[in-house]
C-alpha cells in the first residue's frame, strides 16, 4: 500500500496485481478485484488490460447514496490531476454505466464545483461543460452542482477528477462512521433510550446499510478493456464478498464498454493534434509496457545463466607478415650494391652528374620507411635500379671504386 504506482508495477512484476491482471488479460479470468493502492491497480490495468479506444485515462465509478436512492461519482481517485477532455469522458463513461445499472434512459449528468453559477469552477471545468453542451444527445448535461447537492440527488452521476472526488467520497464515509456511531450512543444510554430503539430499529437498520460502504463492495474502473474492480483498502470480508459479486456481472461490462466506444469514436474532433513523439500519457506507458517485456526477458535470461553453455576459445592472434608492414633488415649486401650503383652515376656525364648529386641530396632528406630502410631506397629496389652487376660493368668502374665484399 505504501509503494508508489509506478514503483509497485515495474519493480513487482510478480505482485499479485499484475498476476490478477495478467490472467483476465489472458483469458484465464473474467474479472480482477483488489482492495490494493488504487494507483497501482489502475496504472497495471492500463499497461495490462489496455484503455478504450478514444480513452485517455480510465476512472473509478463509485456508488454514493442520496435521499432518492444513489448517484455515480466518477472520478473516485484514479486520477489527481486531469484535463477537459478527460471530464467529458468520465461524462460519457458514467451515464453509459448509469443507464445499464439502474435502467435510466437519460441519466442527469452534473460537474461538481464550488457553486452552480457557469462563472464558477476552474479552467477545466469550465472548457469542459462548454464541450458537455455542445453533446445533448449522448450526454444529459444539467450544469454544475455543488458538493451539498450529491447527497440531495440533484444528479445521477457526479464528475469530478480524482483527488477532489476521492476527498469528497472518504468525507461522506466518515460522517457516515460518526452519524452511525453517535446513534449508537444515544440509543444505548439507558432503558428509555433502548426501549425507544427498538420502535425504530428497523428504520435505523435500513439507514445503517444505505450508509455503510461494504454494503458496495468495490467501485468498477471504467475505461479499460477488461474488468477491473477496486475495493476501499479498508475494506472487511463483506465488502470483498460484495465486491466479488460486483465483479461477476461480466456481460454488464461488455455491454457498457461496447456503447462507450461508440459514443466517444462519434464526438471525436476532426483531425486531433497529435501528440509529439516520446510525450504524453500513452508514450509514457508504452515505455513502461516496454520495461515489463525487458524484466520478463531478463529472468528468462537468468533462469538461461543457470546452465551456461561452454564459452568458445578465443582465436589465436593474426600474426602479420612482412608484406602487412612489419618492420625487417635489409641484407647488408643489398645496401652495398645500391651504394655502387649510384655512385656509379655521379661519376658519369654532366647531366647524369647533377642528377646523381640530386638524387643523393633528396636520399638523404628522405624520412626513413617502415621497414627500416629509406624511403629512397626503397624507391630504387622497386623501380629496378638494383640489379646484379656483370663484368663489363664492373670493368667500367674507376680503379678508386669501392671493392664489393662479394
Amino acid at each position: 500500500m505504501d509503494d508508489s504506482p509506478l514503483e509497485s508495477v515495474l519493480s513487482k512484476p510478480r505482485s499479485s496485481i499484475h498476476v490478477g491482471l495478467d490472467l483476465v488479460k489472458r483469458g484465464d479470468a473474467s474479472a480482477f478485484v483488489s482492495a490494493g493502492n488504487s494507483g497501482a491497480v489502475m496504472t497495471a490495468s492500463m499497461m495490462i488490460l489496455g484503455n478504450l479506444n478514444h480513452v485517455d485515462r480510465p476512472a473509478i465509478a463509485s456508488l454514493v447514496p442520496t435521499s432518492e436512492g444513489f448517484c455515480l461519482l466518477i472520478d473516485a481517485g484514479a486520477n489527481t490531476d486531469v484535463k477537459p477532455i478527460n471530464l467529458v469522458q468520465f461524462a460519457v463513461m458514467g451515464s453509459v454505466y448509469w443507464r445499464y445499472v439502474r435502467n435510466i434512459s437519460r441519466p442527469r449528468v452534473g460537474i461538481l464545483s464550488n457553486g452552480e453559477e457557469s462563472s464558477k469552477g476552474n479552467e477545466n471545468t469550465r472548457a469542459a461543460a462548454a464541450m458537455l453542451e455542445q453533446m445533448p444527445t449522448y450526454v444529459h448535461y444539467i450544469g454544475y452542482v455543488e458538493g451539498r447537492d450529491i447527497n440531495r440527488a440533484k444528479a445521477d452521476v457526479v464528475v469530478t477528477d480524482g483527488f477532489t472526488g476521492n476527498v469528497a467520497l472518504k468525507t461522506m464515509e466518515g460522517f457516515s462512521s460518526f452519524l452511525l456511531g453517535s446513534l449508537r450512543e444515544v440509543f444505548g444510554g439507558n432503558w428509555r433510550t433502548r426501549l425507544a430503539y427498538l420502535l425504530v430499529r428497523k428504520n435505523l437498520t435500513a439507514m445503517r446499510e444505505r450508509l455503510d460502504p461494504s454494503e458496495y463492495g468495490g467501485a468498477p474502473l471504467l475505461g479499460v478493456s477488461g474488468v477491473s474492480i477496486i475495493a476501499h483498502g479498508s475494506s472487511n470480508p463483506k465488502a470483498i464478498r460484495n465486491a466479488i459479486r460486483a465483479a461477476a456481472n461480466e456481460q454488464l461490462v461488455h455491454h457498457v464498454n461496447a456503447e462507450i466506444l461508440e459514443i466517444l469514436a462519434k464526438i471525436q474532433p476532426v483531425g486531433p493534434v497529435k501528440q509529439p513523439a516520446g510525450k504524453g500519457i500513452r508514450a509514457l506507458f508504452g515505455k513502461m509496457r516496454g520495461r515489463l517485456r525487458r524484466d520478463k526477458e531478463g529472468e528468462a535470461a537468468r533462469h538461461d545463466d543457470a546452465h551456461p553453455a561452454p564459452a568458445p576459445e578465443a582465436a589465436m592472434p593474426h600474426e602479420p607478415t612482412p608484406e602487412h608492414g612489419t618492420d625487417h633488415h635489409v641484407d647488408p649486401k643489398i645496401e652495398r650494391a645500391n651504394y655502387e650503383s649510384t655512385h656509379s652515376r655521379a661519376r658519369g656525364s654532366g647531366p647524369l652528374k647533377t642528377e646523381g648529386k640530386t638524387d643523393t641530396a633528396d636520399l638523404a632528406a628522405m624520412p626513413p620507411s617502415t621497414n627500416g630502410t629509406a624511403a629512397g631506397v626503397d624507391k630504387a629496389h622497386k623501380s629496378g635500379e638494383l640489379r646484379p652487376q656483370n663484368e663489363s660493368e664492373a670493368d667500367a668502374h674507376p680503379p678508386d671504386r669501392p671493392k664489393s665484399d662479394s
